[in-house]
């Protein structure tokens, strides 16, 4: 009885030593550019430009159909597709099957042109058309293609490196000094931790959407004083439903949600 045991053991180490193992999956990379190397971004949706985008230093600008920073993340997302690999390539001349020849949507970074064509609805992919080939890619890519420019724009009111020191609500301050924030009137025992997630909204929040500036008049206006020694003044165009602050040196408004918007305009302490 051993003896078997032993026997089918042996057999079935045998078995699996000689198996050939399954060759691995062949992958194409569709381009040798990385992110960082991206300077430019042209989209286009049905063969009409919907934004142009450009590089300066490391932060990223539109400068079609306005201009205006633009949000990271979302530009993070389409320059993703330099990074892609396909486990089918195409030769160009399959472009008219793909649905190449007048395609949905292009990405152009740099000088390298992304024309995305058909849907393969079985495998859940989508033909691209790039450097004389044609790839099939995840449905992601494509995707990040917005339907609005706008929502490409950036959706926090301070750009990094904007730390702000003193903000004056005319009613009241919010101020730091070297070692802690507090408020003018005094809004009595409030935790520097509460100070800290207030400021760290007004610094990195994000803004339920961008848009460009209106010609409304500003309700009121918040002074901000920031550590590099510049000031900037916001305007409160709205406070309810939402909130929408305009930054007319950028010529953009941010909305943001009435709580949260509620929250900003009520430091810790003088909140109802």
């Amino acid at each position: 009885m051993l003896g078997a045991l032993f026997a089918c053991v042996a057999a079935l180490a045998a078995f699996v030593w000689l198996k050939p193992s399954r060759p691995a999956t062949v992958t194409h990379a569709v381009s040798a550019l990385k992110p960082a190397d991206a300077r430019s971004l042209h989209l286009t949706r049905k063969g009409r430009t919907l934004a142009r985008l450009e590089r300066r230093d490391n932060e990223w600008f539109m400068s079609e159909p306005l201009a205006a920073p633009a949000d990271a993340f979302q530009v993070s997302r389409l320059l993703a597709v330099l990074e892609a690999k396909s486990p089918r390539q195409y030769p160009m001349s399959d472009a008219a099957r793909f649905e190449l020849r007048s395609p949905q949507a292009e990405i152009v970074i740099n000088d390298q042109r992304f024309a995305f064509g058909a849907i393969n609805n079985v495998t859940q992919e989508q033909y691209v058309l790039t450097q004389n080939q044609v790839y099939a890619l995840d449905l992601r890519f494509a995707a990040a293609i917005p339907v609005d420019a706008m929502l490409l724009l950036r959706r926090s009111v301070l750009a990094p490196g904007e730390d702000p020191l003193r903000f004056e609500f005319g009613t009241f301050t919010v101020a730091r000094d070297e070692k802690k924030w507090s408020t003018t009137p005094s809004a009595g025992d409030v935790s520097q931790d509460d100070y800290n997630r207030w400021v760290t909204q007004w610094r990195d929040g994000s803004a339920l959407r961008t848009v460009a500036a209106d010609t409304r008049k500003a309700e009121t206006e918040i002074h901000i004083q920031l550590q590099a020694g510049r000031k900037l003044t916001l305007g409160v165009v709205q406070r309810e439903p939402e909130l929408i602050v305009r930054r007319a040196d950028l010529g953009l408004q941010f909305v943001f949600v009435g709580t949260v918007g509620a929250q900003m305009m009520a430091p810790p302490g003088m909140r109802k």
